[in-house]
């Protein structure tokens, strides 16, 4: 929140002689007009620290380094006398002591000429350089650049996610600050606030007086003077730097209004408890909004303004460090001094009870008190794609829309005020972290220590991310995706989220090939095992089924080497689909899956130790095949990210629109719509109704051939299972699941998308259920992406949708196997599944389904 014109302000301050360092400026209280019976008129408020040192009530500075609420030593605000010096003059010889009394009285005459002249100087000092050149010269400072949290809010825009920032502050306006709170600050810190020129000459007189005369110490302090003294840095104990406090003040109050200046009082002081401004402080003491208090919640906020930290302990006036303290300040010198100024009725006065609505400090769970919180948790990786995001939206003229006025891109977002509200939502988000990460109650519950699972669901046609589960916490392994986070992170691109996606990586092979023109039920030969030496596949590595180790033929209904597309997609049959994509060409398929969605894939690359990440957005398929990816791309031998999977299914789900994936929805700077989201799906190319009524009803066929265990009933969904081997074995290392719900077309709703991978979490082994039973993906990632999507349905209320009736597409009857006879046609509506479908639930050879690991080449993995 700007007033005046941006500068950088001072990063430092001078340091007191002899007293301890201080983690800010302290500021003294304004002293009342007349003094109020219960507490006497301070100048300062005593801040007791270790070693019997005493501090002044602290305020948050506005500097762009963070604060630190550190004890410091007295400040006095009008020096003191120095002890006496022996007179000594000509003549023969010294003059002999005097008495004790002489002395005494000596004193108290120069003390007397002390006050005098201090009172003169505070009186009409600051009258009279009012009109000269020091006044003219001292100069405002011409931006206030408080450090502010930003707020990461889930997708109602209400539920809080996560915060970041190293000042827990937030900036609100004057109207935001109830009449009753604002004068509980009047009554407490500057009872002449609403008259005064921003200094009070009569509290200046009091202060010089008791501070020369042996009474409390004071400083007199306005409101304003409070205000000036951190917006301009100021710092020391001499009369210059009261003298140019005063004049700021006296020039804030005449460029600013008092209700302006209220507010950047209210934003800039502190409160303990690591709340620096009013609406922190609100959090943290009543766990709601300054718009909420009462009054005398508001009397209990602004009575810790005189000592927010005490000892270190927290503030005495805090009612959980020391309550009878606080309920004296309450009592005896708040609501005294609020009726006095009449901003409480008599009624008011003799009704009005300590307020029993403080919230006590929970070691366990102190988020309240922190400036960031919530990356500890799944949502934390979340926060870091956030992050990742906004860092890369550029303004019109190509600048970072996020950075700070100095370029930087950190401090813009991490304390730059933010209200982020993302496209996650809150109940989706517990159904994904309970589901994979173990819960009672979820197929991953009870499963061995080294499994891990990762879930992500996605929108279909809008690409909004809706639940994302990556890992417990945001500073582990990403296993859903990877971030390249440079405000929390270091900005480099780690991943733990990369895997083999095996057989799942099918559907875009099987709409490539649907979009080339081939049918549904196209012959493919399904025996294995068959080599294929164009592709580098001969007689020492061809390309098997899985199934008995040796790699199972096809149970097709022509025969093995007359297997339909359809078929050999529900059994997953590898030699089919590599068969389809070598006549394609890698390239296609590419195109097919980056179209979808699908922005990154890893490649083994000479002379690197690990797999290299290749950007598919930047370039076409064939910019990365063959030179990278061969046609092991058809059988999902190249790693891509749980995230990008997902966004595939959406796409393939949204009838082959694909929208950018991604977590913001929009972002607001002081109440001002800074960034909203682009919704702008495009078709993949060649992409029609009809492909995507054939691919819904291909793919129908994994979740009903799995029965109870993927299938939801009363609900039609779609999907597909992959496994990928641990090494040269024909053990599984990955197990995935992808699928998504029907869809609602009259009403534009495309409901969720959603990829389910489980794996190691360490070093990668074979990975085995809590039965000893190999992992495939229909064997617990499909029970975890059925258990999630059940839960999602019924916290969204998504309507029972049937998928539209399978469309006659494409020419191409043949692929590498010639029809053995005439087929049904596969759109007959008395007959929509083919007479020699399998019945639901069926044990079938071939990776994926009915049991069996899903099909990989031969060959050692590379990932």
């Amino acid at each position: 929140m700007n007033y005046g014109d941006p500068i950088n302000p001072p990063q430092g301050r001078a340091q007191v002689p002899g007293s301890p360092p201080s983690g800010r400026a302290s500021v003294g209280r304004a002293s009342g007009s007349a003094s109020v019976p219960g507490e006497p008129v301070t100048g300062r408020a005593s801040v007791s620290s270790p070693g019997g040192v005493t501090g002044r009530a602290t305020v948050g500075r506005a500097s762009v380094r963070a604060s630190v609420p550190v004890g410091g030593g007295p400040e006095p605000d009008i020096l003191e006398s120095g002890p006496g010096v022996p007179h000594t003059g000509g003549g023969s010889g010294p003059k002999p002591p005097r008495s004790a009394g002489a002395r005494a009285k000596r004193r108290r005459r120069r003390n007397l000429i002390i006050v005098g002249i201090a009172a003169f100087i505070m009186l009409t000092g600051v009258g009279m350089v009012t009109g000269t050149y020091y006044f003219d010269q001292v100069e405002l400072p011409q931006d206030l650049h408080m450090k502010e949290a930003t707020t990461i809010f889930y997708n109602d825009g209400k539920t809080k996610m996560a915060q970041i920032g190293e000042e827990n502050r937030t900036m609100i306006t004057i109207k935001d600050v109830p009449e009753w709170v604002q004068h509980a600050v009047v009554a407490t810190e500057d009872n002449t606030f609403y008259t005064n020129t921003g200094v009070d000459y009569k509290g200046i007189a009091r202060a010089a007086w008791n501070n020369v005369t042996g009474g409390e110490r004071q400083g007199a302090s306005t409101i304003s003077q409070q205000y000036a003294r951190h917006w301009a840095e100021l710092s020391g104990v001499t009369y210059g730097r009261k003298v140019r406090e005063a004049v700021i003040a006296m020039k804030l109050n005449q460029k600013f209004s008092k209700p302006q200046i209220m507010e950047m009082y209210l934003n800039i002081v502190y409160f303990g408890r690591h709340a620096y401004g009013i609406e922190a402080a609100s959090v943290a003491y009543f766990n709601k909004s300054v718009s909420k208090l009462t009054m005398a919640e508001g009397m209990v906020l602004v009575g810790l303004i005189k000592n927010p930290e005490g000892n270190g302990k927290g503030s005495p006036f805090d009612p959980t460090v020391d309550k009878q303290q606080a309920m004296d300040r309450f009592n005896n010198y708040i609501k005294p001094n609020m009726l006095k100024l009449g901003f409480m009725t008599q009624q008011e006065f003799d009704t009005m009870q300590y307020p029993t609505t403080v919230v006590p400090v929970n070691a366990t769970n102190n988020s309240l008190l922190r400036a960031q919180w919530g990356l500890d948790k799944p949502e934390g990786l979340i926060v870091h794609h956030v992050m990742d995001e906004l860092s890369k939206v550029k303004n019109p003229d190509g600048s970072l829309k996020f950075a700070d006025a100095d370029g930087n891109i950190k401090d813009g977002i991490r304390n730059g005020g933010l209200r982020i509200v993302t496209t996650v939502d809150q109940k989706l988000q517990a159904d994904a972290v309970a589901m994979a990460s173990g819960d009672k109650g979820s197929p991953m519950a009870g499963q061995p220590d080294n499994l891990q699972a990762a879930l992500v669901s996605v929108e279909p046609g809008t690409g909004r991310v809706r639940a994302y589960y990556g890992g417990p916490k945001g500073g582990g392994c990403d296993y859903a995706s990877f971030y390249n986070d440079p405000v929390l992170a270091n900005g480099e691109g780690a991943t733990c989220g990369a895997h083999p996606p095996g057989s799942s990586m099918k559907p875009y092979v099987l709409a490539a090939g649907l979009i080339d023109g081939y049918t549904v039920d196209s012959y493919w030969d399904g025996r294995s095992p068959i080599e294929f030496p164009k592709s580098g596949r001969g007689k020492n590595n061809p390309v098997k089924n899985a199934g008995d180790g040796t790699g199972g033929n096809g149970k097709c209904a022509g025969g093995p080497d007359h297997c339909t597309l359809w078929e050999a997609t529900e059994q997953s049959l590898n030699t089919p689909f590599f068969a389809l994509g070598e006549t394609l060409g890698a390239a296609k398929v590419i195109d097919t899956a980056k179209a979808a969605g699908v922005r990154s894939m890893w490649a083994t690359v000479q002379g690197e130790p690990l797999p290299v990440r290749k950007d598919l957005t930047t370039g076409k398929g064939s910019d990365f095949a063959p030179k990278f990816f061969s046609t092991e791309v058809a059988i999902g031998q190249y790693p891509i990210t749980v995230l990008d999977h997902a966004n595939g299914t959406a796409t393939f789900a949204a009838r082959g629109y694909a929208a950018a994936v991604h977590f913001v929805q929009e972002v607001t700077v002081d109440g001002k719509k800074k960034y909203a989201e682009t919704i702008a799906p495009k078709r993949i190319p060649g992409f029609t109704d009809g492909i995507s009524d054939a691919m819904n009803w291909i793919l129908q066929k994994v979740p009903q051939h799995y029965g109870s265990r993927i299938s939801i009933s009363g609900r039609q969904t779609a999907g597909k299972t992959g496994t990928w081997q641990f090494q040269q074995t024909t053990k599984n290392a990955h197990a995935w699941f992808m699928g998504y719900t029907a869809p609602d077309l009259s009403k534009k709703s495309v409901n969720l998308a959603t990829a389910v991978w489980v794996g190691n979490k360490g070093d990668e082994q074979p990975i085995i259920d809590k039965g000893k039973s190999p992992i495939i993906g229909g064997s617990l990632p499909g029970p975890v992406w059925k258990a999630f999507t059940e839960k999602a349905a019924t916290d969204l209320k998504l309507p029972k949708i049937s998928f539209q009736k399978l469309a006659d597409v494409g020419t191409k009857t043949e692929g590498n196997a010639t029809s053995p006879q005439p087929s049904v046609p596969p759109n007959d509506p008395n007959n929509p599944l083919p007479p020699n479908n399998p019945t639901p639930g069926t044990t079938n050879p071939g990776g994926g389904g009915g049991g069996q690991p899903v099909p990989r080449p031969s060959r050692s993995r590379r990932f």
